[in-house]
């Protein structure tokens, strides 16, 4: 087709302005809605209301404690943002020991950091007797799996000797 003077492009200069716009890529498809912040780093709401009402229980005695469902979110907001603070900085302090691991020592010096030496004494008990606990779970699960491991030793003598002694009958 033939294209007259003043119509469009010249001769042998390219694709049209309605050519190019015919071979436009698609626009992208729209991006998914964005995950609310709250609803990804949210503490579950039934630990978080376990841990408070079992605190203030030990505190109150006997008496019955209800928390509002606004002090159990704003609870959980406080803990998960004291989360962040205290992981930060106990990363700060692993990178400075050129780590990129950060161990209990990291978290410790994070707390003190921070200025949460309250905190460390409590939590190194709590540490101790974490380890010692799973200690004797690790040594009890050892001698259990021992104690079954030479019950099917046992019992597949047992086994043999009785297939044994079936052929022995027999022949």
């Amino acid at each position: 087709m033939a294209k007259k003077k003043g119509e469009g492009a010249e001769t042998g200069s390219g694709p049209s302005a309605s050519q190019v716009a015919e071979e436009a890529p698609p626009a992208p498809a729209p991006a998914p809605p964005p995950v609310p912040e709250a609803d990804v780093e949210e503490l579950p709401r039934a630990i978080v209301r376990r841990l408070v009402k079992e605190k203030l229980s030990d505190l109150a005695g006997k008496e019955d404690v209800n928390v509002n469902k606004d002090a159990l979110l704003a609870f959980g907001e406080s803990a998960r943002i004291f989360i962040h603070y205290l992981s930060a900085t106990a990363n700060d302090i692993c990178k400075e020991s050129k780590r990129q691991t950060i161990n209990v020592e990291d978290v410790l010096k994070a707390l003190e950091e921070i200025e949460f030496n309250e905190f460390i004494e409590p939590l190194r008990s709590a540490l101790e007797d974490f380890r010692k606990k799973n200690a004797a779970k690790k040594s009890g699960s050892k001698s259990e799996k021992k104690r079954k491991a030479e019950q099917d030793l046992t019992g597949s003598q047992t086994k043999a000797g009785t297939q044994e002694e079936n052929l022995v009958e027999s022949g």
